[in-house]
């Protein structure tokens, strides 16, 4: 199964503290352990890195350089990247995509093919998808295959 992780989902598994953590730190170990293929762009993996900078500081002017590049280090292994053009861009702003950041996502991964699922706690962003879309509780408790 090939799945794209949104950025929200490793966040909050990595944060620990969200709503939706436990079931996102749910969909990490499984891709940790190969239960399915993890999907990620270069915008998700840097928007992803802008969060880890501003949350971790060490002070007010200095992010903790080491500690996001050792994350990074972590997590980049774990996903295959999916291509990111300008047609996804034209696509998601002809779309009815109301977060155009998402369309861009959403047509990086129609234009991939055979992308099963988008795992996102934000589903409501991708209501006019014509990938299927679920929470992360939903994909570990029905759809990932164990």
């Amino acid at each position: 199964m090939r799945v794209l992780i949104d950025s929200d989902v490793v966040i909050a598994a990595m944060a620990g503290t969200e709503d939706q953590s436990a079931a996102s730190q749910e969909v990490m170990d499984a891709l940790a352990h190969g239960r399915f293929t993890g999907l990620t762009s270069p915008i998700l993996m840097a928007n992803i890195m802008f969060v880890l900078s501003n949350k971790w500081r060490i002070s007010r002017k200095h992010v903790d350089r080491d500690r996001v590049v050792k994350a990074m280090n972590s997590l980049l292994p774990l996903f295959t990247m999916l291509p990111v053009s300008n047609a996804d861009f034209y696509a998601s702003f002809a779309s009815e995509f109301v977060d155009l950041e998402d369309g861009v996502q959403h047509f990086a991964a129609m234009h991939a093919t055979g992308v099963d699922a988008i795992v996102t706690c934000n589903t409501k962003d991708f209501a006019v998808s014509q990938i299927p879309v679920m929470e992360p509780s939903a994909f570990i408790g029905g759809d990932l295959v164990c």
